[in-house]
């Protein structure tokens, strides 16, 4: 009976195998399938057979570790560019060009230096001014707005990534008790690694294995993410983010990767820099053109008053026109000492001497917004070329994996050949035994 039982279990384990590869070919478009093979072994008895010792997942580690990481790059990148370069279109408009604003100012005080008691001319001088100031205006809103993106999109990441974290968490916890009541959970398996690729984009991650089968996960600079089945939440504040888990809070930087950490580098490397720019430009500007001015004297003899007012807190959004200024008040007149060593007026209402000084303080800040736009063109170009390289390497790391894990239709094909001939191989070994069996019973 030794050759029928030998048969017998040479039928079971390519029953079993052709099982595997239909398996195998059913899930061949299912994304994140990883294939799985069925291991033979000799029966410990002699002359025992062949069994099934095991099915398993043809999986890679550090093929999937790579994946996670090249996903985790490219979304920072992507997301960073995203607010990138829209700050850099802002910025850069021809129509907001601060530079073009103050040239535009420029021009107004060198036609006012002909005839500087005209109405007109003075008049230009606070309209170009004005102009400017909606200009700045504009994009200040325009830097504000994305402010507000950023943090509502950062929220919302927050519940995605703490949902992630849950999800993992709960599958964790399925597959520990899947394998210490020894059941399947190569499809569990599965389902953790897309959970896992997904969360690596929302942030970057590092991945320890635990004996019982479950994974911890915790972010590149050591927050924790989850602990076996327990997962950590995720939390925003304006644009400050947070991990809690157990009681602590930790804190993330740019520097934890992912969609997160490209959100936390555009607050902090773009938008803030471009605002804190921005408002030490107008700073600037606005208090040149004021201390020229009060070098100066208006068409009434009178001292020079500032043209713009402004918030130091925040210049950017808060400056204006002098509400005390008037064509009459534009300080044009140039200044001397008398003889007494007061400072009066050098002429009449038809001198300009002040005018020089002010163009000239004016033309002191020319570098300054332009070393700015080339600064936001570069930082975007060198973005969108990491973003393109990190993309390119995803890939080629999706297709190391696929060719390790994923499924080939004619590899399966082939094996299913295979063991359908050791299928019918060994039920010949039965029908044979069988014979032989009848035989010796026809003997007697």
């Amino acid at each position: 009976m030794s050759m029928i039982t030998n048969a017998m279990s040479g039928l079971n384990a390519a029953n079993v195998a052709m099982t595997v590869a239909g398996q195998n070919v059913a899930n061949a478009a299912v994304d994140g399938y990883s294939r799985q093979a069925a291991s033979f072994a000799t029966s410990n008895s002699s002359l025992g057979g062949v069994y099934v010792s095991s099915v398993d997942r043809i999986v890679d580690a550090f093929l999937n570790d790579d994946i996670w990481r090249t996903q985790s790059d490219l979304s920072y990148y992507q997301s960073k560019q995203t607010y990138l370069g829209y700050i850099e279109e802002i910025v850069g408009t021809d129509s907001l060009n601060f530079n073009d604003a103050v040239t535009k100012i420029t021009n107004a005080f060198n036609a006012a230096a002909s005839t500087p008691d005209s109405d007109a001319y003075r008049q230009q001088v606070i309209s170009s001014s004005k102009a400017m100031l909606q200009d700045l205006a504009q994009m200040d809103g325009a830097l504000s707005g994305q402010l507000d993106k950023l943090s509502l999109e950062m929220t919302n990441l927050a519940l995605n990534t703490t949902s992630s974290a849950k999800q993992i968490a709960d599958v964790n916890k399925s597959i520990v008790q899947a394998q210490a009541n020894q059941q399947p959970s190569a499809e569990l398996k599965d389902k953790r690694e897309q959970l896992i690729k997904e969360l690596s984009a929302q942030i970057g991650i590092a991945v320890t294995d635990r004996a019982d089968g479950s994974l911890d996960i915790s972010t590149l600079s050591g927050a924790p993410l989850v602990i076996g089945t327990s997962p950590a939440t995720v939390s925003v504040s304006g644009t400050v983010v947070a991990t809690q888990y157990n009681g602590q809070t930790f804190a993330l930087n740019e520097h934890v990767g992912g969609k997160f950490g490209g959100l936390i580098s555009a607050d902090l490397q773009v938008i803030k820099p471009t605002v804190e720019k921005l408002n030490e430009l107008v700073k600037s500007f606005a208090d040149d053109v004021n201390n020229a001015l009060s070098q100066g004297f208006d068409l009434n003899g009178d001292a020079g008053i500032a043209l713009f007012t402004y918030n130091a807190a925040n210049p950017l959004s808060t400056i204006n026109i002098n509400p005390e200024m008037s064509v009459d008040k534009l300080a044009l007149t140039g200044g001397e000492y008398d003889a007494s060593g007061n400072w009066i007026a050098a002429g009449g209402p038809g001198d300009n001497g002040n005018i020089a000084n002010i163009i000239t303080a004016i033309q002191s800040n020319d570098d300054g917004f332009s070393v700015l736009v080339g600064d936001l063109g570069i930082a975007s170009k060198q973005n969108q070329n990491s973003a393109t390289t990190s993309d390119v390497l995803h890939n080629n790391a999706v297709l190391a994996r696929d060719s390790r894990s994923g499924v080939n239709l004619d590899e399966e094909a082939a094996n299913l050949m295979h063991f359908q001939q050791m299928y019918s191989a060994n039920a010949k070994v039965i029908t044979t035994a069988d014979q032989v069996f009848n035989t010796l019973l026809s003997m007697f």
